[in-house]
């Protein structure tokens, strides 16, 4: 019997799925920015709207008005687009998380510029921020003052916001409960028709 000679298959190059898949890449336009989002749990807890500064992606496909894509920038984004994406980044300042200037009656939205200038953004920096600035503009000890007592009459509403937040949340479960039981009643309303008619029978 003469010795058999192993086939040996040639290596068969296998391209990673993100070589075909994003081959276009670079005729895409894509931009990066930030996009204030509220989160419902500090909310919760501070008596006053917490919004969190999120990265954001917008893909748009040249001469397609309808393909546009739009989301939070995740981890495959921004190895996707790295390049473009660092850059974007190296510009970028340190998000914040707080209530926006704009939630305090009596800001303009001339003030609320005024502030940014001075990378003050939300009430929380404005409360805290240094007595000086005062010399740099008008009005920065009244709108100090009324983003401190903002804040103290947010702080004693916290805790009827958590408790509203709990209502909301037992009336939704007691809501659904009662869907339950229902749709039960139905379906034993129905089996019991077909037992009489099987009786019947």
């Amino acid at each position: 019997m003469q010795p058999t000679t192993p086939t040996v298959f040639p290596e068969i190059p296998v391209p990673r799925p993100d070589e075909s898949r994003y081959a276009y890449d670079n005729r895409l336009y894509v931009e990066f920015y930030r996009k204030p989002m509220q989160h419902d749990a500090k909310s919760r807890e501070a008596g006053r709207a917490i919004y969190d500064e999120v990265d954001y992606i917008r893909i748009h496909t040249p001469g397609d008005k309808s393909s546009v894509i739009e989301r939070p920038v995740t981890a495959m984004d921004a190895e996707r687009f790295a390049e473009r994406y660092n850059k974007w980044k190296a510009g970028q300042e340190e998000a914040v998380s707080g209530t926006p200037l704009t939630a305090m009656p009596g800001m303009t939205p001339g003030k609320v510029e005024e502030y940014r200038f001075f990378k003050i953004t939300t009430i929380e920096q404005l409360a805290e921020a240094a007595d000086n600035l005062g010399q740099k503009f008008m009005g920065f000890q009244g709108d100090k003052a009324r983003a401190k007592a903002f804040m103290e009459v947010a702080a004693n509403n916290a805790p009827i916001e958590k408790m509203n937040a709990a209502l909301q949340e037992r009336d939704a479960t007691i809501e659904q409960l009662t869907s339950r039981i229902d749709a039960m009643q139905v379906q034993l309303g129905k089996m019991g028709k077909k037992a009489a008619t099987a009786d019947a029978d």
